[in-house]
């Protein structure tokens, strides 16, 4: 009885470790201007399996003109969309991330940098 509670409860672990910012499947082919416009707050990233939450309103900001404010760097950018990629630009360094999930209140994107792996998780 003791070894099928333990399964269950690392099961029940798994889940829940796996579900904070996930993919649902979902990977959009096509993403439109309007759906990334507003204000996005952070959630967390995910770089090569470590995680870092953000719960201090840390956000950033796509404007409908194609101009960007990250409140964690202080920074201005412009950024762009062509189909699921979001790119944007900033200080002279260009980024390019794959948009993995979006709803009206989730965003989730992907990049790799230096052969690492890095997902970022917003919110609305």
């Amino acid at each position: 009885m003791k070894k099928l509670l333990f399964i269950l409860l690392l099961l029940s672990a798994f889940t829940l470790a796996f579900t904070g910012c996930k993919k649902s499947g979902e990977n959009p082919s096509s993403v439109s201007k309007s759906q990334i416009t507003g204000k996005w707050f952070y959630v967390k990233i995910i770089e090569d399996g470590d995680t870092e939450t953000f719960t201090d309103g840390e956000y950033i900001n796509f404007n409908e003109n194609g101009t960007a404010y990250d409140s964690m760097d202080n920074d201005n950018g412009q950024w762009s969309l062509s189909g699921n990629k979001l790119t944007i630009v900033s200080n002279n360094q260009t980024n390019v991330a794959n948009i993995d999930k979006i709803t009206n209140s989730e965003l989730v994107i992907s990049s790799t940098d230096d052969d690492k792996k890095r997902t970022l998780c917003l919110k609305k």
